[in-house]
């Protein structure tokens, strides 16, 4: 297996669609599937279509990104595609259906949709299986719950959320034979060895744990039954920070909740805004009755993770790999900003020169963390090792 990877980066969609189609496929005899990575500027009705012709029978998948990760290059307007060649992948293609209301039901039908061709797996074959859901729409965290239903623990979990652009551009998904805008897409790959997976943050807890005593979906309202954000405040004030609604997303993008494990690890939310309630919104939800902490890292904490997880990853596989897929957190780039690259380089640096690396920024991660039972992520990175 190996994977092959296309980019490019002018500003004709139909044009760049095909230079990185193009050169993913030239050298490949066996192309088994293909995801692709587009930044918002493209029309994306013409990166459909052009995708769709260039790509032909071959199975895919994709989003619109702020940026890609193509190894070491962050590229923050272009097109990426990335396919896998291999005669012994089969990659099934699943989408929610535009009608679907409830996020919980999206994630089982998109999870049946990616797996109703697949047959029983071997105990000698790997699964992995990427998910992407619009996190403007839904609670994320709901979608995978519902997909892990139907899928079951012990896959491959990678993926992530889909936000609106930075002109307030719509997120938009893809997938082989589907609308545009399906709310949920998901692929399955069927691999002939162990997919290694990794996952890092690089957050560490600061302060006591509060208690969450109410919930309303993606607003944490009350934490030790008192406005959330007269409590994250307080935490703010003994680390010598005056906290008030106007500072609070400066404050907020170095110090997200962490929710404690079973295995010891923090999932981690990341807060959004402050409600006139002074209830705290997230990108997903907490658990009602969960614990929570103030966590706070560095960019030398965050690139430090990159590298552990693309370590884990190479580990977990147990042998040769072909290629590795990582999905970065958007907050965690804006966090880094110019040090995005240097992340980067870590996690290829753990990975190994030879190892092709294509992925791109999301809102919010897919990944599970020991015994890989999924759950949507925030600052996190997640890298899917390919088996050579």
């Amino acid at each position: 297996m190996r994977l092959r990877i296309g980019t490019s980066t002018n500003p004709r969609a139909k044009d760049a669609v095909a230079t990185a189609v193009r050169s993913a496929l030239v050298a490949c005899r066996s192309p088994a599937v293909a995801v692709v990575f587009t930044t918002f500027e493209y029309d994306h009705a013409e990166v459909l279509e052009a995708a769709s012709g260039e790509i032909g029978r071959v199975p895919w998948a994709g989003v619109v990104t702020p940026a890609i990760l193509a190894g070491r290059r962050v590229i923050p307007r272009g097109v990426a595609v990335g396919v896998v060649d291999c005669d012994k992948m089969h990659a099934y293609v699943g989408a929610s259906g535009p009608e679907c209301t409830d996020p919980r039901e999206a994630g089982r039908r998109v999870a049946r949709a990616a797996l109703v061709d697949a047959p029983l797996l071997p105990v000698d074959r790997s699964r992995a299986m990427l998910l992407f859901s619009d996190t403007e729409r839904w609670d994320a965290a709901e979608v995978v719950h519902g997909a892990l239903s139907v899928a079951g623990a012990g896959v491959a979990w990678g993926g992530g959320g889909t936000g609106n652009g930075p002109s307030g551009e719509r997120a938009v998904r893809y997938a082989h034979g589907h609308s545009l805008r399906e709310p949920v897409v998901a692929l399955t790959l069927d691999c002939h060895a162990r997919v290694g997976v990794g996952i890092q943050h690089g957050w560490q807890p600061t302060g006591p744990p509060a208690m969450v005593t109410r919930v309303d979906g993606c607003r944490l309202v009350r934490l030790e039954h008192r406005p959330a954000f007269e409590i994250y405040r307080t935490a703010a004030e003994e680390r010598g920070e005056c906290l008030d609604t106007a500072r609070f997303v400066h404050f907020a993008m170095t110090h997200p909740l962490g929710i404690p494990q079973a295995d010891g690890e923090y999932l981690i939310r990341d807060p959004l805004s402050v409600d006139d309630d002074g209830a705290l919104r997230f990108l997903a939800s907490v658990p009602d009755s969960a614990l929570v902490r103030v966590m706070e890292g560095s960019p030398a904490t965050l690139v430090g993770a990159a590298r552990i997880a693309a370590s884990m990853a190479r580990e977990d596989a147990g042998g040769d790999i072909g290629g590795a897929l990582v999905f970065d957190c958007i907050s965690r780039s804006l966090m880094l900003g110019s040090r995005l690259g240097e992340e980067l380089s870590a996690c290829q640096d753990a990975l190994g020169e030879e190892v092709p690396m294509l992925g791109c920024l999301t809102f919010g991660e897919v990944g599970a963390f020991g015994a890989r039972m999924p759950q949507f992520h925030n600052k996190t990175m997640v890298v899917l090792a390919l088996p050579a």
